[in-house]
């Protein structure tokens, strides 16, 4: 049944770079990626006796750019608004003898179109994890340069409780797992196979339509979808929706350093090389490059999202509408989540940090960032009601006054009762109050390190 494949159906490994990404959706890529489709399905059917052998060898050797006339393809497409109709009329006429008669046997244009697509999504797909695999290395990395690293944890914008850099870069990894999760969990069904003739019953193809999908879909690396349904598109919509999803991530992330960056905060700041400028007129200035682009990539990125739900309303067993916009999806939002992604593992490259800033900063809030467990300490023997009504008093009058928190709190007979002065001063510094802050950002990281490693290793496709 399996009969020899051809060298072009298993494509190499893409080359993670912005550039090549964008090249994978060129028109060149694209009219590539039908011939490898029409060459499989040649194959497929010689396998199944539905077309002679010889006719599927010929087919899959000319099924290359490199035996058709290119611009003579790209005017005749200009005329018929049909690109398959035009490719298959060029690949019929590339092979000898009756070779060309069995091109598209029994396919409609969708199945190509859609095939193709999903096989330049994979690719680019392969390349997006690769990234994420550096990504998790430059998270790694940074939570345990970072996870002793005392820093004011913020809400709402305002100090909050300390704890260390490094925390704050573990829940980010964690975030980050959980994209991972979700973008190998999409794989087999985003992408599949819908190969089923003109409506997605098989009619052309009859009792052996099902092995049929099977075998090419073996053939392409793909999953067969049991109804190849031309109106079935939320697989692709999830999957950008992922990305848009993940890009959330990424520009979220930039932001809040976008902000650190700040003149007034300056606990981090993007170190691209002495030749870098900040601004055409203000020598001084020394801006983001890298943050920014992630923030204005995450916006675009998230755009999608709506097209990508738009695009699952096809109308009965087929919508050529909402076709253009699966192809319009996959062109702009594959791409843009490859390239976020770039951005992102480049941004954790160049990010450096400055911890005497970050404990400048700490110290506005002195002892009231510990305040908590301050009130912790005395809930025990003061009341849990008793003890924040103290220890909020007490924060109110430092914060007016600048007076120390411990010695307002220590004139308080009732304090003095329940803990010893030195037990109090202690509570109050806020470098033995991080919780779990260091541990949890070693833990994480090694959670990247492992997650890099499973992003890295090469991807095991159906039939391999």
């Amino acid at each position: 049944m399996n009969g020899p494949e051809a060298p072009n159906v298993r494509r190499a490994a893409l080359e993670p770079t912005v550039e090549a990404v964008r090249g994978l959706f060129s028109r060149r890529s694209l009219w590539q990626a039908w011939l490898e489709v029409e060459s499989a399905l040649a194959r497929a059917q010689a396998s199944l006796g539905m077309i002679p052998a010889a006719a599927a060898q010929e087919i899959a050797r000319k099924a290359t750019l490199a035996a058709i006339d290119e611009e003579a393809l790209a005017r005749d497409i200009a005329r018929t608004r049909a690109p398959i109709v035009s490719l298959v009329r060029a690949l019929a006429g590339a092979c000898a003898d009756d070779a060309g008669g069995y091109v598209h046997w029994g396919a409609t244009t969708q199945n190509v179109t859609q095939s193709g697509r999903i096989l330049q999504l994979r690719t680019a797909h392969e390349a997006l994890m690769q990234r994420l695999g550096g990504i998790f290395e430059r998270l790694a990395a940074l939570a345990d340069e970072s996870a002793d690293m005392l820093v004011a944890g913020r809400t709402n914008r305002r100090h909050a409780l300390p704890i260390t850099f490094g925390f704050k870069v573990a829940a980010w990894i964690e975030e980050f797992l959980r994209h991972e999760e979700r973008l190998a969990g999409v794989e087999h069904r985003a992408f599949a196979l819908l190969w089923g003739g003109a409506i997605g019953a098989m009619h052309s193809f009859g009792a052996a339509g099902p092995e049929l999908n099977r075998e090419l879909a073996r053939l392409l690396g793909l999953e067969a979808a049991t109804v190849p349904s031309r109106a079935a598109t939320d697989h692709i919509a999830e999957y950008v929706l992922l990305l848009a999803l993940f890009g959330s991530t990424c520009s979220k992330i930039a932001a809040e350093l976008y902000t650190l960056m700040s003149d007034e905060i300056a606990e981090v700041r993007e170190d691209l090389g002495d030749e870098v400028v900040g601004s055409s007129t203000m020598p001084q200035k020394v801006n983001s490059k890298v943050a920014v682009a992630v923030i204005a990539l995450g916006a675009r990125l998230r755009a999608q999202a709506t097209l990508a739900l738009e695009a699952t309303q096809a109308s009965h067993e087929g919508d050529a509408a909402h076709n253009l916009m699966v192809s319009a999806l996959i062109e702009e939002a594959v791409p843009l989540g490859f390239e976020i992604a770039a951005r992102m593992e480049e941004l954790l490259s160049c990010l450096r940090l400055e911890p005497g800033h970050m404990l400048r900063n700490l110290a506005l809030s002195g002892e009231l960032i510990a305040a908590e467990n301050a009130m912790m300490l005395l809930a025990p023997s003061m009341g849990r009601a008793a003890a924040p009504h103290v220890v909020h008093d007490g924060a109110r009058a430092s914060a007016t006054t600048g007076e120390s928190l411990a010695d307002i709190l220590l004139r308080d007979p009732a304090v003095r009762a329940c803990v010893a002065p030195e037990v109090l001063r202690r509570a109050l510094d806020p470098r033995h109050y991080t919780g779990l802050s260091e541990p949890l950002a070693r833990q994480c990281a090694q959670l990247a390190r492992d997650a890099a490693g499973r992003c890295r290793r090469p991807a095991v496709r159906p039939g391999k």
